[in-house]
Order: structure tokens, then C-alpha cells, then sequence
């Protein structure tokens, strides 16, 4: 496994260099002028040419890849060219928030999807399966904004149980979480519609294969066999499934977070593309990036973990 992890860790390197080439290329080719797009349509030409100089613009292409490149290696990610403070400064700030969500609404949707999911497959045709499916297709149908709203309305503005917007203070724990439960709640209860329909879908399949049915021939007990067994053996496409999910969610919470007045990084970037700050939205597209390939690392090395019969040459 050592072997893997560190062939990965290597495959990652070229991976990075190419995605940030990429954003390097697609963030130049976006319509407009930078420089006037951060002063206005009135500022003067002059004022205009000495804010491209001052941002490496009036530089050659290759040149500027050049110096975008020296940068990422020394861990700097530019300067805002809206508020001229650092770009990692703002998304130091949003980050954690989005971090947190993202956790809290995974969690979620592993608690509940994978019971329901399960229970639903060894009951199939029930009154169990049936009920699981009719949520799970009714998180699959509400829009996660809309659920959203929906929750501020009972939980906060008719019950006055959970604050309706703001991310909470992380110096109090207590007020953070009661600040996170209705956006994650909000997320997690959608992302457990998918959970719980993909484990149906792969403990039908795994119940019905000859080594399950050996098992239980010897008398294991039932939970022996749906356990250690049958769910471990399922686990690969479901751990895949939570993989996309995180790397989603990361980017994509960005109507949750409007819904609800949090900071966040989806949140940062939209704003980045209304006031055309390139330099900003250039580097939260490079910790998107960054995110996107430590997760399929992890994702990766847990296949190994799960699931014994995934082996790697």
C-alpha cells in the first residue's frame, strides 16, 4: 500500500502542472480587460496601462506563466485586484466554513443513506423498501435552496430553534454548530437520497452472489453476513460515490451558503466573477484543483482499506 500511496503522491505532481496550466489559459481567455474591469469604464488609459504593468498584463504570455508558475511554487497565490490584499487571506477566511459544511453534510449523508439503504435491500419489496425509496426519491426532487427556505421557515422563523443566517463564531463551538445544522441538514438530507439509493442498489447485488450465501449456509450470524460480508464488499462504489460528492460539494454549496448568509468558498468565487477579479478567482480555482486531487488520493487509498480483494501492482 506504502508503494501505491507514494506512486499517487508522485502522479499528483504532474496532475497539479497540468490543471494549473489549464486555469492559467482558461482565466486569460475570459472576455474583458482586467485592468479596467478593476478601475471602470471611466478611469483613463493611462491609469489603465500603469494597473496592467503593476499586475505583470503588459508582460508576453509566456512570460506571465512564468511568473504564475514561480509563484504557486513559493505558495503565493497573487494579490486581489478588487481589494489588493492577498487572495489566500480571503479564502483563508471562507475556507473552514466550507469545510465544515462539507463534513457535516457527508456525516449526515452517511448515517442516515447507508442504514436506510441497507434496510431497504434486505426488506426489498417491503413496506421498509418502500418508504425508503419514496425518500430517497424525494431528496433527489427538492432543490437543496428550496429545502433550504424551507427549514428557516419552520425551524427558525416559526419555531425559533436555529438562527436563519450567519456561520457561527469557531472561537464557540456551540454557537458554530448550532449555526451549521440547517445548512447541513439542508445538504446532507439530499446527498443521503443518493446514498441510500446506490447501497440498495449494491447490497441487491452483493445479497444475491454464491459467497453470501455460503456464508449463511454456515450459519453466520445474519449481521456476520450483511456486515463483514456483504456491505464490505459493497463499499467500493459507495465510497466512490462520497468521493464526487465531496469534491461537489466543496465548489457547488455556493446556493446553500447564499441562502443562508454563510461565507464560503462557492460564495467567494461567484463574487470574484461578478467584480471580474481574476487574480482572485484564478487562485480559489487552484485550491479547487488541489482539493480535487488530495480527495481521489484518499478515495484511492481507502479502496485498499475497504475492500481486500483491491489490490494494486
Amino acid at each position: 500500500m506504502l508503494r501505491h500511496i507514494f506512486k499517487r503522491l508522485l502522479l499528483a505532481i504532474p496532475t497539479m502542472f497540468v490543471v494549473v496550466t489549464i486555469i492559467f489559459l482558461l482565466v486569460r481567455v475570459i472576455p474583458g480587460d482586467p485592468a479596467r474591469a478593476a478601475l471602470g469604464d471611466y478611469a483613463s488609459e493611462e491609469a489603465i496601462q500603469s494597473l496592467r504593468e503593476d499586475l505583470g498584463l503588459a508582460d508576453p504570455l509566456w512570460q506571465q506563466y512564468i511568473t504564475y508558475l514561480g509563484n504557486l511554487i513559493q505558495a503565493d497565490l497573487g494579490t486581489s485586484m478588487v481589494t489588493r490584499d492577498s487572495t489566500w487571506d480571503q479564502i483563508q477566511f471562507v475556507l473552514p466554513h466550507t469545510l465544515e459544511l462539507t463534513i457535516a453534510a457527508v456525516l449526515l449523508a452517511l448515517a442516515f443513506g447507508i442504514p436506510i439503504g441497507v434496510i431497504a435491500a434486505v426488506r426489498q419489496n417491503s413496506a421498509a423498501d418502500y418508504v425508503g425509496r419514496v425518500v430517497s426519491l424525494l431528496g433527489l426532487s427538492i432543490p437543496a435552496f428550496f429545502l433550504g427556505l424551507l427549514l428557516i421557515y419552520f425551524f427558525s422563523a416559526q419555531m425559533g430553534i436555529f438562527p436563519a443566517i450567519g456561520a457561527g463564531n469557531f472561537s464557540d463551538p456551540v454557537d458554530n454548530v448550532y449555526h451549521l445544522v440547517l445548512p447541513a441538514v439542508s445538504l446532507g438530507l439530499i446527498e443521503m437520497a443518493y446514498v441510500s439509493r446506490m447501497t440498495r442498489s449494491v447490497m441487491i447485488n452483493v445479497l444475491s452472489d454464491d459467497y453470501v450465501r455460503t456464508a449463511r449456509a454456515k450459519g453466520l450470524l445474519e449481521r456476520v453476513v450483511l456486515m463483514k460480508h456483504a456491505f464490505r464488499a459493497g463499499l467500493v462504489p459507495i465510497i466512490s460515490l462520497i468521493g464526487i460528492f465531496v469534491v461537489g460539494l466543496i465548489g457547488s454549496s455556493v446556493l446553500t451558503e447564499e441562502v443562508f448568509a454563510r461565507p464560503g468558498l462557492g460564495k467567494l468565487m461567484i463574487g470574484a466573477i461578478k467584480q471580474r477579479d481574476y487574480t482572485l478567482l484564478q487562485a480559489i480555482m487552484v485550491i479547487y484543483a488541489f482539493f480535487i486531487v488530495v480527495i481521489n488520493i484518499i478515495v484511492d487509498i481507502i479502496y485498499t482499506v475497504a475492500d481486500p480483494r483491491v489490490r494494486y501492482e
